[in-house]
């Protein structure tokens, strides 16, 4: 059985440096969203063209919410447009 205090994380983004994980982390919490940033190993399945190395994971209930700000980041040019979203 796993952990309940990680049972509702889910990976949402893929930040292409983990400089930009790690900005995306900081407006999420500025804006009352929990997140992490954690490095993961290239595959296959990973979604292109992003080549991502590091996932923003959030609780699932503020899935929808870290979305949008993740979105009008990019538009904001606040993070580049090289991640891409995992779902």
């Amino acid at each position: 059985m796993g952990d309940p205090r990680f049972e509702d994380i889910v990976e949402i983004y893929g930040a292409s440096s983990q400089l930009e994980a790690d900005r995306i982390v900081l407006l999420l919490e500025d804006e009352g969203v929990e997140a992490i940033a954690r490095a993961t190993s290239m595959s296959t399945s990973f979604p292109s063209p992003a080549e991502a190395h590091y996932l923003v994971c959030v609780r699932d209930p503020q899935k929808q919410q870290a979305r949008t700000l993740i979105e009008e980041a990019r538009r904001d040019g606040v993070i580049s447009e090289h991640g891409a979203f995992l779902d």
